[in-house]
Formats: structure tokens, sequence, C-alpha cells
């Protein structure tokens, strides 16, 4: 039984050696440790240790040389070398690892006898979402996943049974289907998963008695392109469906149509969104700003001020206007209305010496952003001209003296 509780405690454990000291953190050497260490994909135990005046806080820990290397947060005392310490494992976090481990072997599965060629490479399993990294020559997409999650969930509403044994390698290579990489299992001992008709596979994780205890399945993302692709999924569908509900009902509200239309709506403003995009290119090249211009020790500044213009169309008349005047420094400011930061182009003409990244740093001009010297494009809640000259001023006085 891999899980059952809040905590599970009362192994004594001792200190071997105390690594990386840093005020409240360190690395504890531990001997006679019940803490599972990271394998397979999931990462190890937490929970914590006790032991004379020290209390510490186990985050995270793996095998090595024969002793278990924890990461710890220290909350009272001091650890020291040959200290004697109580175990306590968060068992309320490794059964949630343990759903999650058992839900990825059947998705897992599930993908891989729906698709010839597709196969699991990796898993990255954690708290709230898990990793699966898939090598594939064809296409993943929705359809794929959906299925694969609709099938993965009748199999965890089945409440098959979770089988865990260990076998000699001569055992386990004579299991039919079995799933193992044999490059990386150096024991002599192979820890085997089962699941009945379903999957069998060497891991070294824990898992759920039952798949009914898994949860619902809910695949929440997926990306990359062929061969190498990746899908996220969580055990905690439940409230994710509740989630993704109220935003389509929202949505579908705002937008004025039926939810199963969502789709379709949102085609239809990209094609929309593409043809205004070919206008908008042919326009720019026309598009000219009535720039106010100031001097500055002998610095042209010249600014404008536009309110809701996309930064896409401001960068063609900045261009051209910092290749006109390579002696000045353009700023153009587009603000939206509203108190919300909004886009801004900072650039100088190749004779002038401003560095427009000092400018920005300014705190009077409110600006984040980053670019070169040259060119720098960001967002600011400035959206006075005024205030961004005599941070201008500034600098070009103090350069001059």
């Amino acid at each position: 039984m891999e899980h059952g509780g809040q905590a599970a405690s009362g192994k004594t454990a001792r200190v071997v050696a105390v690594r990386e000291m840093r005020k409240e953190k360190a690395v504890l050497v531990l001997e006679g440790a019940a803490f599972r260490p990271s394998g397979g994909g999931q990462p190890g135990d937490s929970g914590t240790l006790r032991g004379e005046n020290f209390l510490a806080r186990v985050v995270d820990c793996h095998r090595e040389n024969g002793f278990l290397v924890a990461p710890v947060c220290i909350e009272a005392g001091i650890p020291r070398e040959g200290m004697s310490v109580e175990t306590e494992i968060d068992m309320e976090r490794r059964y949630l690892l343990s759903r999650m481990h058992t839900g990825e072997h059947l998705l897992s599965r599930v993908l891989e006898d729906s698709r010839e060629g597709l196969h699991i490479y990796k898993v990255a399993i954690g708290e709230e979402e898990s990793t699966v990294y898939v090598h594939y020559d064809g296409i993943v997409d929705w359809e794929m996943l959906f299925a694969a999650e609709e099938r993965a969930n009748g199999l965890v509403a089945s409440g098959l049974a979770v089988e865990i044994s260990e076998l000699t390698r001569e055992e386990a290579r004579s299991l039919p289907r079995l799933k193992a990489n044999w490059d990386r299992l150096e024991d002599d001992r192979i820890r085997v998963v089962s699941i009945p008709d379903v999957d069998v596979i060497a891991c070294s994780g824990t898992h759920v008695e039952h798949t009914d205890q898994v949860g619902r399945l809910f695949v929440t993302g997926y990306g990359g392109s062929a061969p190498e692709w990746e899908f996220t999924f969580t055990v905690h569908g439940e409230s994710r469906l509740a989630e993704c509900g109220k935003v389509l009902r929202r949505l579908s509200r705002r937008i004025g149509c039926p939810v199963g239309e969502i789709e379709k709506v949102y085609d239809r403003v990209q094609e929309e969104r593409g043809a205004l995009a070919k206008v908008l290119d042919k326009v720019k090249p026309y598009l000219n700003f009535p720039w106010e211009e100031e001097s500055l020790q002998g610095v042209p500044f010249c600014h404008v001020v536009v309110p809701a213009l996309p930064r896409d169309l401001a960068t063609a008349p900045v261009k051209r206007l910092v290749t006109e005047r390579p002696d000045s420094l353009v700023l153009a400011l587009l603000p939206s209305g509203s108190d919300a930061p909004f886009p801004f182009i900072l650039a100088r003409g190749s004779a002038c010496s401003v560095d427009c990244r000092e400018l920005i740093r300014d705190e009077s001009v409110r600006a984040k952003g980053g670019g070169s010297a040259d060119w720098v494009m960001g967002v600011t809640c400035c959206a006075t001209p005024a205030v961004w000259r005599r941070a201008l001023a500034m600098r070009v006085t103090s350069r001059y003296n």
C-alpha cells in the first residue's frame, strides 16, 4: 500500500553528512530514511525531520551511492553529522503523485495503442499538472487527445487493480508487452507495475491500488511538432471542467453565440484579422505622424502621442524619421485611454549618442521594455512628453557637463 493518511512517521534515520549549509537551507545525506527517492519521472517524497532541538522540512530527495540526499528548509536548530532524526512523510502529497502517475500510465498506454509508431519516452509527474513527452512522426491534435482522455477515464471508472511486483531481470523480460527502458535499469530486481489487460511497465514510481482512485483525467494542453510532442494533464479534472464551463459561458454571452459556435466565430475573426493585416501592410509606407520637435543641447527630440494606434503601425514612421534625421531622438506614445500601461517606441538616429536603454530606466517615465541602445520598445504609464523631455534633458546635460 503506497498511500493512506496525512503523514507516516516513526522511522529513525541518521544524518551522515551536511552539505551546502546556507542560512535556513541545507542538503542532508541520510541513512535509514523511509522517504521514497525521485525516479521514474516522479519527484521524491517530502515531509519533516525531527531531532534534538532540530526541525526541518524535506522538499525533495534522491538516491546517491546507497544514501538518501535531501534538500531541506531548516525551521529550528542546526543539523549535525551523526544526528538521529525521526522522519515523517507527507503521505497526502505522495498519494496525489500516485494518482498522477497511475493516470499517466493509463493515458500513455491508450495513446500508444491508438497510433502505430507513437512512443512515450519521458514523463514529469507534478502535483497540479504532469507532462508527457511523445515521439511520433504523425500529428498530435486535440481530437486524438480528447479520444485518449475519454478512453482513459473509462479505465479509471472501471476500478481496475494496480498490481506491483518485484521480479528478477529474467522474469521481467519474459512478461508479454512489458515496457521497460533496459538501458536505465541497473538493479538485479525490476519493479513492475501492472494493470491487468491494460498495461505492464517497469516503473519505480508510486501508484494507487485501483484506477478509480485516480480521479478525473483532464488534458490541459499540448505542443511541439513532429516527431517531438508533449502534452500536459491533471487528475483535478472535475474542477478544471467547472472552470472551463464558466469561462465558456461568459465568453458565449459576450460573443453572442452558442458555445458550439465559438470556434467558428474565432476562425472568422482570424481570417478578417489576416485580411486587415494585409491592408495595413500596404498602408504603412504612407503613414505620417504630426511630430513635435524640441532641441536639448543640440539633440533634436521628436515626439508624438497617437492614442490607441497598434504599435506595428507606429514602427514604420519612427524608422523613417530616425533615418531622415540621424541626429534625433524619437519617441512615439500610444496611450489606450485607460490607466493600464500602453505601448511606446523610443529610437535614436545613427548620429545621436543618447542610449535609449538608459532613458527608460528613469523612474519618472514609468516604463518597462527592452531592446538596444538604438531602439527600445515596451510599455509605460506616462503619456506626457514633457516628463520624457525632462528625463532626457538630465542625461544630455550630464553628458555635456
